[in-house]
């Protein structure tokens, strides 16, 4: 009993312990140019300039200003 708890223990360790699971390249490249990532479309004033979220988001950058 105390190995299984032990056990789950670590495995939620593990889970809770990484940082941003799905940050990829693009996420990291699209944060370097000064733009944001979005799960749907771009808000107003904003292009879409690439991917996020290992292609699953869209990078989006502000148009004006």
């Amino acid at each position: 009993m105390k190995i299984s708890c032990f056990l789950l223990l670590m495995v939620f360790c593990l889970y809770f312990s990484q940082i941003h699971p799905v940050a990829g390249y693009d996420t990291i490249e699209c944060l370097d140019k000064k733009a944001m990532c979005q799960v749907r479309k771009c808000p107003w004033f904003f292009a879409e300039i690439g991917t996020c979220f290992e292609g699953r988001g869209k990078c989006c950058q502000n148009t004006h200003g």
